[in-house]
């Protein structure tokens, strides 16, 4: 008896309702505009130095006016780019107004500015040299692989650094993997060393020899320096390193040795000291692993 009172009394439990509470739309409400402004520059000279790039040519158009010059501005807004990425980070911290905006902003135009650009402008300055060399190019495409393997590197580190970067001024002094701004800026001075090279007409090297090695070594350093993007190779930043604070004297001789190498040579001595800074986190760690190595073997064995 009871046992049927108890089953016609017998109410299933529904699952309480949660109240939902309305979900507020995340709005940005303001931004700092002078480290924003920065950045925005930082976009559109990437994006002038893209014109520029698809502008210029080479190869066939070698005899046109302003052939080789559109891919030297080209080159040079990427610098142009560099320095107010510099600039912006630099006044969100003095300003005291980091934000995750400014953060997101910032990618968005490295990714044009030092993603895309550079690929483009080595895209067309090889292709357009091998189209004027050979009749059937297949090669080309490997070319375009090349440029876009590039191109996935540079948006991967630019992702991961995101992820894992920190406000704090302490976390910017090494970075993991060759930042996005060096690959570029190792591109862009190679571009600018054959051209200003090919203008000057050197009799010990013909331009057509000058043109065919750019053609093969430009695309394979646009491969190394994305690979290097993406790898945990450590590199130093170089103000918070070696500028900022009080150096030994050494440094500010080094310094003077690199503005008078810049002074005589500009072109050269960029090229070098990029190709060198893109090239230093292997050698850097295959060096400690032979010191380790080495170490390991004079040590006395413990028997």
């Amino acid at each position: 008896m009871n046992d049927s009172k108890a089953e016609s009394t017998y109410q299933p439990t529904r699952p309480s309702r949660r109240k939902r509470k309305p979900i507020r739309s995340r709005i940005l409400r303001s931004t700092a505009v002078l480290p924003a402004g920065c950045t925005l520059l930082n976009g559109l000279s990437g994006f002038a130095a893209i014109h520029f790039a698809a502008k210029g040519g080479l190869g066939v158009a070698l005899d046109e006016p302003g052939a080789l010059g559109n891919l030297k501005l080209s080159a040079a807004l990427i610098f142009v780019a560099m320095i107010f990425d510099m600039l912006d980070g630099r006044l969100a911290r003095m300003t005291r107004t980091t934000s995750d905006f400014g953060a997101q902003l910032d990618s968005l135009c490295d990714m044009i500015s030092f993603g895309v650009a550079p690929a483009v402008l080595i895209l067309r300055s090889a292709v357009s040299i091998l189209r004027a060399q050979f009749d059937y190019l297949a090669v080309e495409r490997i070319v375009w692989c090349l440029a876009g393997v590039y191109v996935l590197c540079a948006a991967l580190r630019l992702a991961r650094f995101n992820v894992e970067t920190d406000v704090d001024e302490s976390a910017h002094m090494d970075f993991h993997g060759l930042p996005s701004p060096a690959a570029a800026a190792c591109l862009a001075s190679m571009v600018l060393l054959f051209t200003h090279l090919s203008e000057k007409q050197l009799a010990w090297l013909p331009s057509e020899i000058l043109l065919r090695g750019m053609s093969f070594i430009l695309p394979f350093l646009a491969l190394g320096a994305g690979l290097l993007m993406v790898t945990r190779f450590r590199y130093p930043h170089l103000i918070n390193h070696y500028i900022r604070g009080r150096r030994p004297f050494g440094y500010l001789v080094r310094l003077v040795l690199i503005g008078l190498a810049m002074c005589l040579e500009p072109f050269v001595t960029l090229a070098a000291a990029t190709s060198f800074y893109a090239f230093w986190g292997p050698i850097r760690s295959t060096w400690l692993a032979y010191r380790r190595r080495r170490k390991d073997k004079s040590s006395p064995v413990n028997s």
